[in-house]
C-alpha cells in the first residue's frame, strides 16, 4: 500500500518535479521522502537490531535515494524501490559487520589457536572438542584440523554448502562458550 493511499499520482509528480526541477531539488526530496522516514528506520531496526546503526543506515539509504531518484523509472511501485534500497544497504551493513567480528582459528597439531583482534587463545583440542556435540566436533575438525574447504565438507557431509556454514558458524559459536 502506498503511503499517500489515493495520491499515488502526487507522489509521481514530485518524482517528476524533482527529476526535471534543479531548484527546489531539496525540498521536493524532503515531501517525497517524508512519509517514508519512520517505515524506513522500522525496516532498518528490524533488521539490525540495533537503534543507532539504524538511524545510520537510514541516513545511508537517504543518500543512495537522492543520488538514485533522477533515473527512477515508474516501473514498480516507488515504496517498492525504496524498500529495495533500505534492504540492500542493510544487508551490506550486516555483510561488514559480519566480516569484522570474524574470529581467526586455526589447529597447530593438537592446539587450537584462536585469534580476535586483542585476543589469543591457545586451546588444548582434545579437551576442550569432545564437550562439543558430534556434529560440532564433525565439522570443527573437518575445516580446521583437517583443513577441507566448505564445499569439500559440503560434499562429504551430504548437505548444502549453505547449511555446512551454518553447521560452521553454531559449532564455533559453541566452542566460544566453552572458551569463555
Amino acid at each position: 500500500m502506498n503511503v499517500y493511499d489515493n495520491d499515488h499520482g502526487k507522489e509521481c509528480h514530485l518524482i517528476s518535479v524533482f527529476q526535471c526541477d534543479q531548484h527546489d531539488k531539496n525540498e521536493v526530496f524532503h515531501l517525497i521522502i517524508q512519509p517514508y522516514l519512520s517505515l524506513l528506520y522500522k525496516r532498518c531496526f528490524y533488521k539490525t537490531k540495533d537503534r543507532i546503526a539504524a538511524e545510520d543506515l537510514v541516513q545511508d539509504v537517504l543518500i543512495r535515494v537522492y543520488k538514485a531518484l533522477p533515473v527512477y523509472r515508474h516501473d514498480a511501485l516507488f515504496k517498492t524501490w525504496l524498500y529495495t534500497i533500505t534492504d540492500n544497504v542493510c544487508y551490506t551493513y550486516l555483510k561488514h559487520k559480519c566480516n569484522n567480528n570474524m574470529v581467526a582459528v586455526k589447529t597447530l597439531d593438537n592446539l587450537i589457536v584462536v585469534n580476535d583482534g586483542d585476543l589469543n587463545l591457545e586451546i588444548d583440542f582434545n579437551k576442550i572438542i569432545p564437550r562439543l556435540s558430534g556434529n560440532e566436533q564433525e565439522i570443527i575438525q573437518l575445516r580446521f584440523y583437517k583443513d577441507f574447504s566448505l564445499s569439500e565438507i559440503s560434499h562429504i557431509l551430504q548437505i548444502t554448502i549453505s547449511a555446512c556454514k551454518m553447521r560452521l558458524y553454531r559449532a564455533l559459536q559453541s566452542l566460544s562458550l566453552l572458551i569463555i
